[in-house]
């Protein structure tokens, strides 16, 4: 077996050097698409290029890191690729050949691609990069006056736009990535721009910004169907909405769902893309939905949201978060959710007895620093009221990790530890959008209070 592994790294190396130094000639003649590369110290056993969030293939990494694809019968547009944790996009077109070469401690700063196709990502990457050097200056410039903001955004534009045109007099691009890369350039900028009218906005002050400094709106078509899974893109209509809402924000006492309302009805105005449309209006249901308490105003929501959705599966999975919303109330019997025990056994929290309140908590062995801060925040409330038994909930999957990770915090008789059999059932009926969250039950299983660690120490440590 290591004979075969040993010969398929040296065939990889081998087809990685050829396409390096021979320009990819190999396979301009057909219509087959290629990536290949070499990943540094790579952080998951695999690499996936998925066009639309659904996976077009993916490959096993080699030890020395070295990876190989082929691509059949895909469509011209953007892609990405994922290593775990991280990804970024690709422009493909078929017939590329592209080899990539990263090291995935500094993902963004170390990815380099060569072979055919390569001008084109290299160029995306140098843009994406450019952006986030930009972002403090722009940060910075968000208290100028309209007319002084306008002018360094239009110069910052100018100037990457030459640089565009230049590039394009070297480098032949077709119709979809040049529209990819023109809008790559110009969304970051345009969405700062909706931030600075955020700000404005929320302080009253939009009368003193004409219509002209508006325009920079008609540049942006929100119903591209190739962007319809780019970050950068949905980011800046999502932050439209915001500004396109007409909220007066002193004339409303339910302010949240007014703006809200106002945010859907104007997707339902201004966008007509289904996958666009469908995203975005998912996005804004998500966030009103997740932080609004009163059962009245999601409920006058959700029917407003059911009339504008045509999407079936978003309106069922919306649908779904409001019931579980709903199970969720001060009152309820806690949801029933499968955990695992320290001793390997499958077990209901319904049937687990307590002689105290229970507070539920979640927490994850990859993140350190929240479960640190969590174990610490939970020792000093029991220091100071012990009459609590904490029911201490990891989200991970891998049973080894979590009990060694377990060796490294204290133990105590009121803190039970489980991890959850299943994560996806549990957060959903939880709603568990941030690990800060706690409920707290009676020792029956009714709920008393859904809130979160910090304010609960804080309410105990000033009693």
């Amino acid at each position: 077996m290591d004979t075969l592994n040993s010969k398929s790294s040296k065939i990889i190396i081998t087809f990685i050097s050829f396409l390096l130094f021979t320009s990819c000639q190999l396979f301009n003649k057909n219509t087959h698409t290629y990536l290949a590369g070499k990943i540094l110290k790579k952080t998951s056993e695999k690499i996936s290029v998925l066009k639309d969030e659904k996976i077009v293939n993916e490959t096993s990494i080699s030890e020395n890191g070295n990876f190989y694809l082929e691509l059949n019968n895909i469509k011209d547009g953007l892609y990405n690729f994922k290593h775990l944790p991280e990804f970024q996009y690709l422009i493909l077109e078929k017939g590329d050949s592209l080899v990539l070469r990263l090291n995935a401690l500094d993902f963004d700063e170390s990815l380099v691609f060569n072979g055919n196709g390569s001008s084109k990502n290299n160029y995306l990457m140098d843009v994406f990069l450019n952006h986030e050097k930009e972002e403090s200056f722009l940060n910075l410039n968000l208290k100028q006056n309209p007319i002084k903001f306008r002018e360094i955004i239009d110069s910052l534009l100018t100037f990457k736009i030459n640089r565009f045109n230049d590039f394009q007099k070297t480098n032949k691009l077709n119709n979809i990535s040049k529209l990819i890369l023109e809008y790559s350039i110009k969304l970051p900028l345009y969405s700062k721009t909706e931030t600075y009218l955020s700000i404005y906005k929320q302080t009253g002050q939009l009368k003193e910004i004409n219509n002209e400094f508006y325009k920079f709106r008609d540049k942006i078509d929100l119903n591209i169907d190739e962007l319809s899974h780019f970050k950068p893109y949905l980011d800046y209509i999502i932050l439209r909405t915001i500004n396109e809402s007409g909220i007066d924000y002193n004339s409303y006492s339910n302010l949240d769902l007014q703006f809200n309302l106002d945010r859907i009805k104007f997707v339902d105005l201004a966008i007509s893309n289904p996958v666009v449309k469908s995203t975005i209006l998912r996005y804004i249901a998500f966030e009103y939905l997740l932080k609004e308490n009163i059962l009245i105003d999601i409920d006058t929501f959700l029917n407003v949201f059911l009339e504008i959705s045509e999407n079936n599966n978003t309106n069922i999975e919306i649908e779904q978060l409001y019931l579980n919303i709903t199970a969720l109330q001060v009152g309820n019997s806690i949801p029933d959710i499968k955990l695992l025990s320290i001793d390997n056994k499958t077990i209901s929290n319904r049937d687990l007895y307590s002689n105290k309140p229970i507070i539920y908590v979640f927490w994850s062995y990859e993140q350190n620093s929240h479960q640190l801060s969590l174990f610490n925040r939970i020792f000093n409330i029991l220091n100071k009221n012990n009459n609590y038994n904490f029911f201490s909930i990891n989200i991970n999957s891998d049973e080894s990790k979590w009990k060694e990770s377990l060796k490294k915090i204290r133990k105590r008789n009121n803190i039970k530890h489980f991890m959850t059999s299943d994560f996806t059932s549990m957060s959903k009926k939880m709603i568990l959008n941030n690990l800060n969250k706690i409920i707290i039950t009676n020792k029956g299983g009714k709920i008393i209070s859904v809130t979160d660690i910090m304010k609960l120490e804080k309410s105990i440590l000033l009693d």
